[in-house]
This record gives C-alpha cells, sequence and structure tokens, in this order.
C-alpha cells in the first residue's frame, strides 16, 4: 500500500486549476505518460473515465469513478476496474495569498506488489510532474 500526499501553491485562481484537474478528456494532450484519457459514463457530478498510461516499463488503462464538487473545489476519484486492489485520489483547491494551494493525496494497493515498490520510490515525483503539467497548461489557457 502506498500513501502519500502532495502539495503545491500555484499562481492562479482555484477555480482555473480545479476546472484544469477536471478536464480529465484533455488528459492524454498534456500530461506526460499519459496516452489516452476518455469519459465513459456521466451522471451529475459523477463520471466514469478510463485513462491510458505508461510509466517506465509498465503500461495499461484503469477506469476510475470520479465525483466533482464545484462548490468545494474538491475531486475525487476511486479506481474500479485496473491494474489495482484499490486506488483513492483525493484533489483539493484552497484559496491562497499567492494564488491556489493544490493538495492531492493517494492511497493506492496495486496487485503487482514488484511495481508498486518501484512506483513507491517514485510516486511523489511523479505526482509533482503531474501538478506541473497543469500549472503548465494553466500557463497556456490562462
Amino acid at each position: 500500500m502506498i500513501e502519500i500526499s502532495y502539495k503545491k501553491i500555484l499562481k492562479f485562481s482555484p477555480k482555473n486549476i480545479y476546472d484544469i484537474v477536471a478536464d480529465i478528456e484533455s488528459y492524454s494532450q498534456f500530461i506526460p505518460g499519459c496516452f489516452s484519457s476518455k469519459i465513459i459514463s456521466k451522471e451529475g457530478s459523477i463520471i466514469e473515465a478510463k485513462l491510458g498510461v505508461k510509466y517506465l516499463i509498465m503500461s495499461g488503462e484503469f477506469t476510475s469513478r470520479v465525483t466533482f464538487d464545484p462548490r468545494k473545489l474538491s475531486i475525487v476519484s476511486e479506481g474500479i476496474n485496473g491494474p489495482f486492489n484499490s486506488v483513492f485520489t483525493k484533489w483539493s483547491f484552497d484559496r491562497n495569498d499567492n494564488g491556489v494551494l493544490v493538495k492531492v493525496s493517494i492511497n493506492l494497493d496495486l496487485s503487482n506488489k514488484v511495481f508498486e515498490l518501484l512506483l513507491k520510490k517514485n510516486l511523489e515525483k511523479v505526482f509533482s510532474q503531474v501538478v506541473v503539467s497543469f500549472e503548465e497548461r494553466a500557463d497556456i489557457l490562462y
């Protein structure tokens, strides 16, 4: 089981960054290692999305149920199909004097324990790269 939390202050509004993270269908355009991203179904503020990702020599697709709360500016994702026993991710976007404090926490239990050990050593770096990708996307859009 991997549990990490990552925080970073970005110079944009909380709503700007929330909107970029919520735009799952665009992930394959700007997130390194994400080769496909699509919405499978949508019902109100809950969607099912499928992402194709590649990391080192491993690649595959996984499906998540994602719940959006635009009032609280939070996004919660729970893995429902893929190479894991469980995965739970929570994003929050809090106003900060310098813009937005982005907080992400992940709990991940992979089926492949060898890959889990490898990923555990690098997951914070991976998430920092993902957040930088959102920041770079915001630079382009805003």
